[in-house]
């Protein structure tokens, strides 16, 4: 536990005035270096001895007294620091007591009204509790699982499609697969889509080894700008090779989830190599309305592209690792397209519950928690009761409070309001992240639901691919659910006492 100066002050002047004072110069010399000073202490401390110890007849320093008008700066200044004023009755002009001090007199009242005292002016800012550090997988150690996974989902759909019955005694192969029948050009191609970011973050990794910080951003843009020529150049040798192979259409099957990544990203390369690059958002506790609106739809971009960069990573890892390769079976071959169908589906929602529990951890869900506070909620006015003024952008409303806007009626239904009414975006926004434990309790049903369908359909399956498959996306989902489990958990406490203290801190009557 440690002790600030506000503790260690009225400690040492009540209970070790004697030590101080007979020890050596050491403790003095250690108290004037701590990392708090405060001058005023010792003029406090000074007269509230003087005051304390009335009985003891000694010689007292003299006092330094200069006249100082009432109510000018200096005699502000010296209340300012928190100064004891010692009354004239008790020390003469040689720095001698003249008795006892009498108790103090109540005081007069004036003619002068003192103003009405409100405890609370406006209405009641939101409290946040500091968030527990939350271990979470680098980005490297991130991005190496997810890549083992996919390529692990590739295997498992090649097996699918050609396995073999090498365990009978008149099988004419040894092999669990028949290799032959896999295009050595379509795996390069799926390995190299589903290892672009991961060799990425072996770059940036090896580059902040061994540069210096301040070279690290021209490096950064070298290195993108290196690996995604390799990764288009790999992309394209693989693909002449399979255009000489296989009709024009199955092309477009290659193709694509570019048309899809043009959509929700643009031209912009960034979201095809890194999966989050740059930094976490932040929170800025302000007061202005179009600040915090301003913060909110800033935080409600970076979400939609936190949603997009989930979506999209997880189809192109499923679309690449299970659906390709029976797009491009042979047409003589038969396979169970079931089976085919649920792989696909399982590593999908794998992948899903991945990326969402690295992009929307708790430790994220925080800081639009806190905008959200802020921020407020508007509901519709059904009682229609009450005083109704026009909704101001410039002003914080407080709870109960009542506004039309576009021809409707609203009321404030949180401690502090500063959305807009007639936005569905606030509204929205508010919804989501006024409890972020919400959202990540629904992650984390939905990630049971996976396991349990996985488990069921693992001990009512027969054949031993289908069995193997299931086994092995089984540990990756258990990892997920762990760290979904963990986040939920120290959310839902932080937010329960958190929610405690705002009920606390509700609105305070006001004294006259």
């Amino acid at each position: 536990m440690s002790c600030t100066e506000n503790e260690s002050g009225p400690f040492v002047v009540f209970f070790l005035p004697a030590v101080v004072g007979c020890l050596t110069i050491l403790l003095a010399r250690r108290w004037a270096n701590s990392q708090v000073s405060n001058t005023s202490s010792t003029a406090v401390s000074r007269r509230r001895k003087i005051i304390k110890d009335p009985l003891i007849k000694r010689p007292l320093p003299p006092l330094a007294c200069k006249m100082v008008p009432h109510g000018s700066k200096k005699a502000s200044g010296v209340n300012k620091k928190g100064s004891v004023p010692v009354p004239d009755e008790e020390i003469n002009g040689g720095g001698k007591r003249l008795g006892r001090p009498a108790r103090p007199q109540p005081a007069v009242p004036t003619s002068t009204s003192t103003p009405e005292v409100k405890l609370v002016d406006g209405p009641v800012q939101p409290k946040h509790i500091p968030f527990p550090y939350i271990p979470q997988d680098g980005n490297l150690l991130f991005e190496a699982m997810t890549f083992v996974f996919t390529l692990v989902a590739t295997g498992l759909q090649f097996l699918n499609l050609y396995r073999t019955a090498w365990w009978l005694p008149h099988s004419y192969t040894n092999q669990a697969m028949n290799f032959y029948l896999i295009d050595p050009h379509l795996v390069a191609f799926i390995v190299t889509i589903i290892f672009r970011k991961l060799l990425l973050s072996i770059t940036m990794a090896i580059l902040k080894s061994v540069l210096v910080p301040k070279m690290m951003p021209h490096a950064t843009i070298a290195a993108r700008m290196f690996i995604l020529g390799v990764v288009l150049g790999a992309m394209a040798w693989c693909a002449y090779f399979i255009i000489l192979k296989y009709p024009m259409v199955k092309i477009f099957y290659l193709c694509y989830p570019a048309v899809i990544y043009f959509i929700l990203f643009g031209f912009h390369a960034s979201p095809f190599l890194e999966l989050n690059n740059g930094d976490p958002p932040l929170h800025c506790c302000s007061h202005d309305p179009s600040q915090i609106r301003t913060e909110v739809e800033t935080l409600r971009q970076d979400f939609n592209v936190r949603m997009k960069k989930i979506i999209f990573n997880s189809i192109v890892g499923a679309y690449y690792s299970s659906f390709i390769p029976c797009c491009f079976a042979q047409s003589y071959l038969y396979y169970d397209v079931y089976a085919a169908s649920q792989q696909t589906a399982f590593v999908c929602a794998g992948l899903v519950s991945r990326h969402a529990s690295q992009l929307l951890g708790a430790a994220y869900c925080d800081v639009p928690h806190r905008a959200a506070l802020h921020l407020g909620r508007w509901g519709p006015d059904t009682a229609g009761e009450g005083e109704v003024c026009t909704w101001c952008p410039r002003r914080v409303y407080p709870r109960g409070s009542r506004v039309s806007a576009a021809a409707r009626s609203f009321v404030a239904v949180s401690p502090a309001v500063a959305a807009d009414p007639t936005s569905l975006v606030h509204s929205r926004f508010h919804t989501v992240f006024a409890n972020p434990s919400l959202l990540l309790c629904g992650m984390l049903c939905l990630q049971l639901a996976l396991i349990v369908l996985q488990l069921c359909l693992l001990f009512s399956s027969i054949q031993w691919h289908n069995f193997l498959a299931i086994v092995i996306l089984l540990f990756i989902n258990y990892y997920t659910l762990f760290k979904m489990v963990r986040d939920y958990l120290v959310a839902w406490k932080v937010y329960k006492a958190e929610n405690m203290i705002q009920d606390k801190n509700g609105p305070l009557p006001v004294q006259n």
